[in-house]
């Protein structure tokens, strides 16, 4: 085919068909921001549906709470009461306790006349009382023994007496003093 139109008709030929271009270019792009708009308006929409029904429910829930506050008033003085009470518990001293615990320090063929313990004999106060043995050496494995120990502290044997003026069977005496330890009544 040959070209037998004029220059200017070529011209506004080829100025037409960029002006299509333009105008499908255009109605492309305004299509794709009203598509983008749209798009923006449904999710702002639902996200404010949404953030609605989220202050619903929160709504409901503090009611809820409500109800259960003064249940936990209760649980919190309960758990309260509960620290204190084990709390005292745990400074509680069973005396069972140290009592066995002073009788497996004891050594064969030796005995205490009379060993009384209170409060103040776990605060650092010395505890006189007078042990019998039958021979002196049983009275040297007694030092011996509360020396030792982790349950005692400050042991001190002042008068040893071989008259045999104690218990029956048991003719050695000596006066003692010690002190017991927090680990006595474990």
């Amino acid at each position: 085919m040959i070209n037998l139109l004029p220059g200017e008709k070529k011209a506004e030929i080829r100025a037409a068909r960029t002006n299509v271009l333009l105008v499908r270019y255009s109605t492309i792009i305004l299509l794709a921001l009203a598509f983008i708009f749209g798009t923006m308006y449904v999710t702002y929409t639902v996200l404010g549906f949404t953030k609605q029904r989220s202050e619903e429910i929160i709504a409901s829930n503090d009611l809820k709470a409500d109800v259960y506050s003064g249940t936990k008033a209760q649980v919190d003085a309960l758990s309260a009461s509960l620290i204190e009470t084990k709390a005292l518990l745990d400074e509680e001293v069973l005396y069972s306790k140290v009592f066995v615990n002073i009788g497996k320090l004891m050594p064969a063929n030796t005995v205490f006349d009379k060993l009384t313990l209170d409060d103040a004999s776990f605060s650092g106060t010395p505890i006189t009382t007078k042990a019998y043995a039958k021979t002196s050496a049983d009275v040297s494995a007694l030092r011996e023994s509360f020396e030792k120990s982790t349950i005692f502290s400050n042991v001190s044997f002042q008068t040893i007496v071989e008259s045999g003026s104690g218990i029956e069977g048991y003719p050695v005496s000596v006066d003692m003093t010690f002190t017991l330890t927090k680990a006595a009544a474990q």
